[in-house]
């Protein structure tokens, strides 16, 4: 698990179709080494907040109900759901 910062959205007009109808999101780690993720979000979280992400792909693909699908980072937790971050 990582913490990151929400600094977009992606949209994708062709993508797996376990992916179809799912926020996929840019967060960019907190830690400079790491590359920003595009992660699948449930929880609502919106440009600007720091969440906690998680690159467990079992449960990415238990969360969009296909064992075959590349999903594998998920937004897990929102750290401060109340003060949003300019970005």
């Amino acid at each position: 698990m990582r913490t990151a910062i929400i600094h977009g959205y992606a949209t994708s007009t062709l993508k797996h179709k376990s992916l179809e109808g799912w926020r996929l999101l840019i967060a960019v780690c907190e830690s400079p080494d790491l590359a920003p993720q595009i992660v699948l979000d449930n929880l609502g979280a919106a440009i600007g907040q720091r969440v906690l992400i998680t690159s467990d792909g079992s449960e990415a693909r238990k969360m969009v109900g296909d064992p075959k699908s590349p999903a594998r980072w998920t937004v897990c937790g929102i750290i401060d759901p109340e003060r949003a971050l300019a970005v």
